[in-house]
């Protein structure tokens, strides 16, 4: 049974795919379209030559009729042989019928017309009396003549026959004597030039899509691979990347601002991103890793310690509890400024709208940090409107302004100063937190930005506490929208930092306004800077 299963899966006809690729498609499709609208510009030329030629061929026929009626009019009775052929036949008419004289003028006139009409090799003229029918026959240009029809009434009609559109035209004759009813004048007409000109207009027509056909397919194949190529690069590079996440491979830029370049540098820019997510949480990982082997390792020792001898010794307890708890304060610390740090990588697109007004927070900073630390003199210098803003959300710009600030307290033990000034040009606002502390050595100033990097003054020094992510955030902060943040520092003087953040040109939004309104009116007390306005 076993065998018979596994010979009728072997003997299962594989499925074939037949779905298309999309450059089978698209080729297909624009392809089609433009072959569709040759064949419609075609079948609307055909047509207009038709009706052309068609309309010339009626003129010629109507003409051939007319020439005929009028120089038979002149007959009084029913047709014959005898009175027809003299007045046809341009080698025998040199008079009028019925020796009635006719101009001389007049002879030459219809004879030079009936010679054009008559001599055409696919015109029948034919001429039947009352009788119709074969036996009616007088006169035919021709033969065959034109058929008879029973029809009373002039008229026209197309006849298909051996391949080709004919046309037969037929007009009663009456006497221009006596308006009598003298017989029948029928036209045929083969048409050989029209049926010629449109037989060769259809194989030109049919020549000429053949070559626009391979001429459209060939051009439709290029551009489609040229559109199509970015998009398999793109493919390729997703491969490539989902092979390996870190790989520096890209799609190549195109050349010129369409939507495939546009589509192509989004790619780019998308991978860029998604790569610096995967960095940032390698990094994250890594540091926390680093960060937290420390305490953890503390922690794990102390309550072995406890474990061991705690339970008898209270003094040991007390000392192990408290460092315990110390480096516990320390790991809430620092997974609180890693989880800044990671969201302040992404601050601009999580506020891309945000507007804030500059005055207002950092009269808020300054307000707080003189209430927190008396013992320090803290100077404030904002030369700038009440109106002034930047597009940076309130609480970041808030963080960065504390951050400077408490590092500016942390290292100025000795000289308690500070000063906060701001002022902004045309389009930028620039604001220096600068103190009088130890200032920060020329070798450490390239890398006091980078996570967890700390002077090694500061690490000896037990009595200036962090984890060194301070600054990093504030940097981060400051960058992710639009911004820059520098430094100026000399040993045992003191340290500037500076930063420089795009201003606000819109108008304010409601809520905005009517805060720096207040602010406005909070300033304009007449008081120097860095005096507080006491209720």
């Amino acid at each position: 049974m076993a065998m018979q299963k596994t010979e009728q899966k072997a003997r299962k006809p594989h499925r074939i795919d037949w779905r298309l690729s999309l450059r089978t498609k698209w080729t297909l499709i624009v392809a089609g379209t433009m072959v569709l609208f040759f064949a419609l510009f075609a079948s609307v030329l055909y047509q207009s030559v038709s009706q052309i030629l068609l309309s010339r061929e009626q003129g010629t026929v109507q003409d051939t009729l007319a020439a005929v009626d009028q120089r038979l009019g002149s007959i009084k009775e029913e047709v014959t042989s005898l009175t027809v052929n003299p007045l046809l036949n341009p080698n025998i008419y040199n008079s009028s019928a019925n020796d009635m004289p006719v101009p001389k003028q007049r002879s030459s006139f219809f004879s030079d017309s009936l010679i054009a009409k008559l001599s055409r090799e696919d015109i029948t003229v034919s001429v039947y009396d009352l009788k119709g029918g074969m036996k009616g026959l007088v006169f035919s240009t021709r033969s065959p003549e034109a058929p008879y029809t029973d029809n009373k009434t002039d008229g026209t009609r197309y006849v298909r026959s051996d391949g080709g559109l004919h046309l037969l035209a037929t007009r009663q004759l009456h006497s221009e004597l006596n308006n009598k009813h003298i017989g029948t004048a029928i036209v045929y007409n083969r048409m050989d030039a029209y049926n010629a000109s449109m037989h060769r207009l259809l194989w030109q027509i049919v020549a000429i899509g053949a070559l626009v056909f391979v001429l459209i397919l060939a051009v439709s194949v290029f551009l489609m691979n040229k559109l199509i190529k970015p998009i398999r690069q793109m493919t390729e590079t997703m491969t490539v990347v989902h092979d390996d996440p870190n790989t520096s491979v890209r799609v190549p830029a195109l050349k010129g601002s369409d939507e495939l370049s546009q589509l192509v540098g989004e790619f780019n820019g998308m991978l860029d991103t998604l790569q610096s997510y995967i960095k940032q949480q390698q990094r994250f990982v890594q540091d926390v890793s680093h960060e937290l082997r420390t305490p953890v390792a503390v922690l794990e020792g102390h309550l072995q310690l406890l474990n061991r001898w705690g339970k008898d010794d209270p003094q040991v307890l007390a000392e192990s509890l408290g460092a315990s708890l110390q480096e516990l304060d320390r790991m809430k610390h620092l997974i609180q400024e890693m989880l800044d740090l990671t969201r302040a990588d992404n601050a601009a697109t999580t506020y891309p709208d945000a507007v804030t007004v500059v005055l207002p927070v950092l009269n808020s900073v300054f307000n707080n940090t003189t209430m927190l630390h008396g013992d320090f003199q803290i100077e404030k210098d904002f030369d700038l409107p009440a109106t002034t803003a930047i597009r940076m959300y309130r609480n970041h710009f808030e963080q960065v302004l504390i951050i400077l600030v408490d590092n500016a307290i942390k290292y100025s033990q000795k000289r308690k100063e500070i000063h906060i000034s701001a002022a902004t040009d045309e389009r930028t606002l620039s604001v220096i937190v600068q103190d009088f502390g130890r200032g920060i050595a020329k070798k450490d100033l390239p890398q006091i930005f980078n996570r967890f990097y700390r002077a090694d003054e500061a690490r000896s020094d037990t009595d200036v506490s962090g984890n060194g992510l301070g600054l990093s955030i504030a940097h981060r902060l400051v960058t992710e929208y639009g911004g820059d943040i520098t430094v100026e520092s000399v040993v045992g003087h003191g340290s500037l930092f500076r930063i420089d953040l795009p201003l606000f040109k819109g108008p304010l939004p409601p809520e905005e306004a009517a805060e720096a309104k207040e602010a406005d009116n909070d300033d304009d007390d007449g008081l120097p800077p860095g005096i507080i306005k006491m209720s």
